[in-house]
């Protein structure tokens, strides 16, 4: 383990295999880390990575679930004064993402406006307000960073077929608020970066996904950690390559 800093890291969807490794990255690079999800205590990796390491808070909290952000606030100000980078990672499935609920959502002959907007509020609208919650932390210290963890399937370029209705919608609504959220972000000296950690594997057993899931989380962080200010807001994947042109450039709007 990496001598402790003094970075203060919190990571949401801590339940999930990306967030999980994102929190053990941010543990071995010797950040304190707040691990944040639905009910900790039904996630023992979580519990074990509190014995293995050092500086490790389990949080309770669903960014969807305004009674939990209300709750966690009193938390984390007993905890922590500032925070150096939020970690918004995939988010934990809600009722509405069920297997067969999800797939009515994604088929356009069965798709239903509640889902939708559902999948919406809990995929793009609530990482946005926890944002929000949290700036007083993020604007504390200095030059605090946020890692907005997505997908390709945000971006326009990258639609080359029908369905994926939910997933691609929240997606790019997503992607569309992380950009506002970078520029009105900028005179608090926070960067945000937009992520894609691509098709990574969720076990060394599977050779179906090309990227391993430690080198995705490592490299998320790393890019995060080197995105120059003038490009906050840009959509880049674990390696740095840019996944969308024009990303980070000022923009007129139309």
């Amino acid at each position: 383990m990496s001598a402790a800093s003094s970075r203060r890291t919190l990571v949401t969807g801590a339940s999930g295999p990306l967030g999980l490794e994102l929190v053990r990255q941010s543990l071995m690079r010797g950040d304190r880390v707040y691990a944040a999800c639905r009910n900790p205590a039904r996630v023992p990796m979580l519990a074990d990575l509190r014995a293995q390491y050092g500086g490790l808070e389990l949080l309770a909290l669903d960014p969807a679930d305004p009674s939990m952000v209300a709750d966690v606030v009193p938390v984390l100000e007993s905890l922590t004064e500032t925070l150096d980078l939020l970690v918004l990672g995939p988010a934990e499935p809600g009722p509405h993402d069920r297997a067969t609920q999800l797939a009515r959502d994604e088929d356009f002959s069965t798709l239903s406006g509640t889902g939708l907007t559902e999948h919406y509020r809990r995929h793009a609208v609530a990482p946005l307000l926890l944002v929000r919650t949290l700036l007083p932390w993020l604007a504390h210290g200095d030059g605090a960073r946020i890692l907005v963890v997505s997908s390709v399937r945000g971006t326009l370029a990258a639609r080359r077929q029908g369905g994926g209705y939910a997933t691609s919608a929240s997606a790019a609504g997503l992607h569309m608020l992380t950009r506002a959220l970078a520029y009105d972000l900028r005179d608090e000296g926070i960067v945000v970066c937009l992520g894609n950690p691509g098709r990574y594997a969720e076990s060394p057993n599977d050779d179906q996904a090309p990227v391993p899931i430690e080198d995705a989380a490592l490299g998320l962080l790393m890019q995060t950690d080197r995105l120059p200010r003038d490009r906050s807001g840009a959509f880049v994947d674990w390696t740095g390559a840019e996944r969308e042109r024009g990303t980070g450039s000022p923009v007129s709007p139309e």
